[in-house]
C-alpha cells in the first residue's frame, strides 16, 4: 500500500512540475513568437550575404526552439498519464529529455556565438576578441552535448546508467551553466563597459537612451536568464536539475531567453537604422538600402576613440558581416580657385 501511494505522490509531483514548465513555457514562448515575426519583417528586403547569414540563423534558432517547446509539451503530455505503459522510459522518457537537453545547448551556442560576434565588433576586430571567446564557447557546447548523449546508454547499459552516469550528467550540465553565466557576465560587461566609455568621451550621453541600447546590445535579457537559473540550481535539490525542482523548471525555460534577446537585438538596430537613415536623407527608406548592425550604436561615436573613429559617417554593418578595418580617407581640401 505504501508503495502505491509512494508511486501515485511521484505521478503528481512529476504532474505539477511539468505543469509548471508549461505554464512559464506558453508565456515566454509567446512573447518570443511575436518578436520573431517583428524580427523577420526588420530583416525582410536586405540581400547581403550578411543580411542572409542573419536570417538563416534566426530561422535555425526558432525551429530549434519550436523542438524545444514541443518536446516540454510532449513531457507535460505523458506526465498525465495516471497509468503508463512498462517501457514509457524507454519509448518516450529517454528521447524527450535528449531532445530537450540537445536543443537547450545548441540555443546556448547560437546565443553566446552571437554575443561574442558583438564583442568582436565592439572591440575593434581585434583577433583575440573573437577567437578567446569563441573557443570558451564551442568547448563550453561540446562539454554539454556529450552529457546530452550520455543519456542514450539507458537503453544499453540501464544500470551503470542509472546509478552512475545520471549523476555525471546532472554535473556536467551544471558546470555547463556556471561556466556560460561566467562566458556572458564576462563579455555582457565588457560591451556595456565599453558603450558607456565612448557615450563619455564623446559627450553625448543620455543616460536612460544609453542603458536601453547597451541592455539590448550586450544581451542583458540572456544574462538575467542566465542568474536566475543559476539561483535556482543552488536551492534545495536544486543542483539535480532533473530531479523536477526549481533548477528543472529554469533549465526547461532557459533557452527562450536565449531566443527573446537575439530577436530584441535585431530588432532595435533596424528601428535605429531607420529613424537615423531617414532623418538624413528625409525621404522615404527602401528595403533594400536598409542595413542592420551590432555595431556600436551611431550616437555612440566619438573622434577621441579609435574604436569610434573607424565607425564615423558610416552605416551600421550586419552583425554577421567584418567591418572594413582601414579608416575612410579624409575628402581633400578644396583648392585656392575652388574656394574663389
Amino acid at each position: 500500500m505504501s508503495d502505491a501511494s509512494n508511486g501515485i505522490a511521484a505521478a503528481w509531483h512529476l504532474l505539477e512540475i511539468t505543469g509548471i514548465v508549461q505554464s512559464v513555457l506558453c508565456a515566454l514562448f509567446g512573447v518570443y513568437i511575436l518578436l520573431f515575426v517583428v524580427a523577420l519583417w526588420a530583416n525582410h528586403g536586405r540581400r547581403t550575404v550578411s543580411s542572409r547569414r542573419l536570417r538563416i540563423v534566426t530561422i535555425l534558432l526558432f525551429v530549434d526552439l519550436c523542438a524545444h517547446f514541443i518536446a516540454r509539451s510532449l513531457q507535460f503530455a505523458r506526465a498525465r498519464i495516471m497509468n503508463p505503459d512498462p517501457n514509457e522510459f524507454f519509448k518516450w522518457s529517454i528521447p524527450l529529455v535528449v531532445i530537450g537537453n540537445v536543443t537547450t545547448t545548441f540555443a546556448g551556442l547560437c546565443s553566446d556565438g552571437l554575443l561574442a560576434w558583438r564583442f568582436y565588433v565592439i572591440f575593434d576586430q581585434q583577433r583575440w576578441a573573437l577567437y578567446v571567446p569563441m573557443t570558451f564557447v564551442v568547448i563550453n557546447a561540446l562539454l554539454c552535448w556529450s552529457a546530452d548523449a550520455q543519456h542514450l546508454a539507458a537503453y544499453t547499459h540501464y544500470d551503470f546508467y542509472e546509478n552512475t552516469l545520471l549523476e555525471v550528467t546532472l554535473k556536467i550540465t551544471v558546470a555547463w551553466g556556471w561556466l556560460m553565466f561566467a562566458i556572458n557576465t564576462i563579455l555582457t560587461g565588457a560591451i556595456i563597459g565599453k558603450i558607456f566609455y565612448i557615450a563619455r568621451l564623446s559627450g553625448h550621453l543620455n543616460v536612460y537612451e544609453t542603458v536601453l541600447r547597451a541592455s539590448v546590445e550586450s544581451a542583458f535579457v540572456t544574462w538575467i536568464g542566465l542568474l536566475l537559473y543559476e539561483i535556482c540550481s543552488l536551492a534545495p535539490n536544486g543542483h539535480v536539475v532533473t530531479n523536477y525542482d526549481v533548477g528543472y523548471v529554469m533549465a526547461c525555460v532557459l533557452p527562450v531567453f536565449f531566443g527573446i534577446s537575439q530577436c530584441l537585438i535585431v530588432v532595435r538596430v533596424a528601428i535605429a537604422n531607420e529613424l537615423n537613415q531617414s532623418r538624413g536623407s528625409g525621404t522615404r527608406v527602401t528595403g533594400s538600402s536598409r542595413t542592420i548592425a551590432f555595431a556600436i550604436p551611431s550616437f555612440l561615436h566619438s573622434d577621441h576613440d579609435k574604436v569610434a573613429s573607424d565607425y564615423v559617417e558610416r552605416s551600421e554593418e550586419h552583425t554577421l558581416a567584418v567591418l572594413p578595418r582601414s579608416r575612410p580617407s579624409p575628402s581633400p581640401e578644396p583648392s585656392a580657385q575652388e574656394q574663389v
